[in-house]
């Protein structure tokens, strides 16, 4: 069985507050686009999970090796896999690559060892191996609360740019490191309430560019890896000279990837052109991958 791993990006984030367990309360919007690693999952003639291609050499700190042993030892199934990964995504880059290849895994042995589990049992599963699989289970875009796990699905996703450029340097972030670095201040623990309906509706006024939010890593980031910074601040200046709030010019998760949404294809491949030129000496050198990708859902 072949499947499409998908990419995703954090449209906003807010950090809410911090448990006690370490755990951070977050209030942000999952969308998939399709940038995607492909999975190959088949049987294998033992018990044994086998993994092969891309970061098999991660062995048992793999995601995909750690849905696969979870999904076997919660269903108590006799049956091994073989998975193979050949990576898209870029790693260490705020797009999700890790969750969604590890919810992959999970749905995709979910069909092979036919388990019958449904998409809220998988979450459970999900959950335990990572606060952003949870989403990818979901297959489709999300307000997402609580540490990841709160997920409110968005039907129709209309009042959402329907295209983004991403930048991606060659920079891996270690998420853990950024949460650690980052610091709680009044500003994000008195940020007022406001619902998901109320949301959408400010949204959906501010077509077809996104400015709502922002993400509260975004600081943190850009001052322990400068570099994101400067292309930063390139992508906003690419965007004035379209006519582009800048506000849509925004980091996505812990980094390292910045976008920018668009209603159209063409607009985006537009502004893909424009920033390609502004950097041919650092995609040459492969300082850097710059994608166009639409919404999945």
């Amino acid at each position: 069985m072949i499947f499409h791993s998908p990419a995703k990006l954090n449209l906003y984030l807010h950090i809410k507050q911090k448990y006690q367990n370490g755990f951070h309360e977050i209030d942000s919007l999952f969308v998939t686009i399709n940038l995607y690693d492909v999975i190959i999952i088949s049987d294998s003639p033992g018990p044994n999970i086998i993994r092969n291609g891309d970061l098999s050499y991660l062995k048992k700190d793999d995601l995909c090796y750690k849905a696969a042993f979870s999904l076997k030892k919660k269903s108590g199934c006799n049956l091994g896999c073989n998975v193979t990964l050949r990576k898209k995504i870029p790693i260490g880059a705020g797009l999700g690559g890790g969750s969604s290849n590890a919810a992959t895994v999970l749905k995709g042995l979910n069909k092979l060892w036919n388990l019958g589990y449904t998409k809220e049992e998988l979450k459970l599963v999900a959950k335990e191996i990572g606060s952003d699989v949870p989403f990818f289970i979901e297959e489709t875009n999300c307000f997402v609360g609580g540490i990841g796990e709160n997920l409110i699905a968005i039907r129709d996703s209309e009042f959402l740019p329907k295209y983004y450029v991403t930048l991606t340097p060659n920079v891996k972030i270690s998420t853990a490191l950024i949460f650690k670095q980052f610091q709680l201040t009044k500003e994000h623990l008195t940020r007022p309430k406001i619902s998901e309906k109320e949301k959408i509706k400010i949204l959906s006024s501010q077509k077809p560019f996104l400015t709502f939010g922002c993400n509260d890593l975004q600081s943190t980031v850009v001052s322990l890896f400068p570099e994101i910074s400067r292309y930063l601040q390139s992508m906003k200046n690419v965007a004035r000279t379209f006519g582009i709030p800048v506000e849509s010019c925004r980091m996505s998760g812990s980094g390292s990837t910045i976008f920018c949404g668009f209603p159209t294809k063409e607009s985006a491949l537009s502004f893909k052109e424009m920033l390609c030129d502004n950097f041919k000496k650092h995609l040459s050198e492969k300082k850097l991958v710059i994608h166009v990708s639409g919404l999945v859902n």
